[in-house]
């Protein structure tokens, strides 16, 4: 019943809807013999569109499905234009969150001597690191120290215990929150520092946690001191920004501890006599200077949701520098601008490996450019592992991810599917000593479309995550075009639909 009603508040059924529209009005143009009006008609909507599309900042597989659709259904053409137009936001939407970035990025700077030096240690992460922090606004951090952490388990044990110990706030942000032992002991700490007088504000994001959990709890959790700020609210008359979800899951204690993940809070991540096999995940700890951008990140968010100003110099702390050889930057991206980060950050990072990359996602959604960009790097040596779940994942993502199997298996690309149970982890590995751990998965269909953020590394640390992705392709199989082709007709049906229909998300 539910996913017949969301079907209904859907852009797929807007779009039927047009399209059953402009069917029948060409039946009834063919019965009354004037099809030359719904011909003409047609002919002067494609020549107008041609004027309002050429000049917008938009993909170009976008403006050519919108031109064509409105050649041959011109009412579904242009609510296909306009519809998918909305998801970025309005002009409101769009000037409120220039705004909040303009206010909120003045409070943190770059060091030109930090990227001075980077650039003289590797010019090739220099450049990609340059171009996030020229495109997100937000600093990179030289003798940076962080954590890196493979398991559900490990991530929330250190995470409830920084918590333990705040002495002045704590900012949570959360994708998904899910009712049960994990959720229980995280409020119960939660609460239990309010009452010590500690500032505890949580963001979660409205579509999805109200799943499970109901709107007035997390209203009456502010009884218990908790502020509760849900993002992005769904309400009666929401327009399709609403789809633009927020992928982050973060914490920020005291502007010292800085937490960042692809982890929801629920029991699946932690193994137990129930959960035996627990979803597969990874996350880091941040600690020090740089931890200052999760404090941005989270309150970009929070004055996004809650018009509020905040003084971000009152969340910061002074933190003593470390002595280590790691360069690291977290960062966010909104679907509100126009700069394709999280697939530009990809084709950075890809462009300049040397010796191999290693990408481990859910599933994938290739666009050519980053498809070539692979084979490009495949066949001039570079080693290029791609790891994708193979269990417990949605039939139509593994359809998706299936489909581009052979493509890349035949121009030297090593694919494998993880048998270990659920897997979620996004984690891109450059030649062992550059990382990216992201809240995106390898989706180039999507990667705009929603408010995702990653932590960008670079160092000696980023071995630890190396042994890590070691341990996850173990637990793979490889798969071969041998594979493939003892697949059914059916299976192949199905991966050729899912690609069709990706080009139109």
């Amino acid at each position: 019943m539910n996913s017949f009603l969301k079907f209904f508040k859907s852009l797929y059924f807007r779009l039927f809807l047009l399209f059953v529209i402009n069917v029948a009005g060409f039946v009834a143009c063919a019965i009354f013999d004037v099809l030359y009006i719904y011909f003409g008609v047609s002919f002067l909507c494609a020549f107008v569109s041609i004027f309002f599309l050429a000049n917008r900042k938009e993909k170009d597989s976008y403006k050519t499905i919108s031109f064509l659709l409105i050649i041959m259904l011109p009412l579904m053409g242009i609510g296909y234009a306009v519809l998918n137009k909305e998801d970025k936001g309005n002009k409101k939407i769009k000037k409120e969150w220039s705004d909040i970035v303009y206010r909120n990025r003045k409070s943190v700077f770059s060091s030109s001597e930090t990227m001075q030096t980077l650039r003289q240690t590797n010019a090739e992460v220099f450049k990609t690191c340059n171009y996030l922090v020229d495109t997100t606004g937000l600093p990179c951090f030289q003798n940076a120290k962080y954590k890196y952490l493979s398991s559900g388990e490990a991530y929330y044990k250190e995470l409830f215990e920084e918590c333990k110990n705040a002495k002045n706030y704590i900012l949570f942000e959360c994708y998904k929150i899910m009712p049960g032992k994990l959720w229980s002991d995280f409020f119960d700490i939660l609460r239990l520092k309010a009452r010590e007088g500690v500032q505890v504000r949580m963001l979660y994001d409205d579509a999805v946690c109200t799943k499970y959990i109901p709107r007035d709890d997390f209203k009456k959790m502010k009884n218990h001191g908790v502020e509760t700020v849900p993002f992005n609210q769904v309400k009666a008359m929401s327009s399709s920004f609403v789809n633009c979800r927020n992928f982050k899951r973060l914490c920020v204690i005291d502007g010292k501890v800085g937490f960042f993940g692809g982890f929801n809070v629920s029991d699946e991540y932690i193994p137990s006599e129930t959960n035996t096999n627990a979803t597969k995940d990874c996350g880091v700890k941040v600690m020090g200077e740089s931890v200052k951008n999760m404090v941005v990140m989270f309150f970009e968010d929070y004055q996004f949701a809650t018009k509020k100003v905040i003084n971000l110099q009152e969340y910061f702390a002074d933190n003593e520098p470390a002595k280590t050889k790691d360069w690291i930057l977290p960062y966010s991206t909104n679907p509100v601008s126009y700069d394709d980060t999280n697939k530009n950050i990809l084709l950075s990072m890809i462009n300049n490996a040397k010796e191999n990359i290693s990408i481990i996602t859910s599933y994938i959604a290739l666009d050519d450019e980053l498809k070539n960009a692979l084979v490009v790097n495949a066949k001039s040596g570079v080693k290029v592992r791609l790891v994708f779940c193979g269990e417990k994942i949605r039939k139509r993502e593994k359809s998706l991810s299936r489909s581009y199997f052979y493509n890349l298996l035949k121009e030297g690309i090593e694919v494998y599917e993880y048998k270990g149970g659920k897997m979620s982890t996004k984690l891109i590995m450059i030649d062992n000593n550059t990382a990216l751990v992201s809240t995106n998965n390898l989706d180039c269909m999507r990667s705009n479309k929603h408010f995702n953020a990653g932590v960008f590394m670079y160092g000696e640390s980023c071995i630890l995550m190396y042994n890590d992705m070691r341990e996850i392709i173990s637990g793979s199989q490889l798969i071969t075009i041998k594979d493939l082709q003892k697949r059914k007709l059916s299976e192949k049906i199905s991966a050729t639909w899912s690609k069709f229909i990706a080009i139109f998300r």
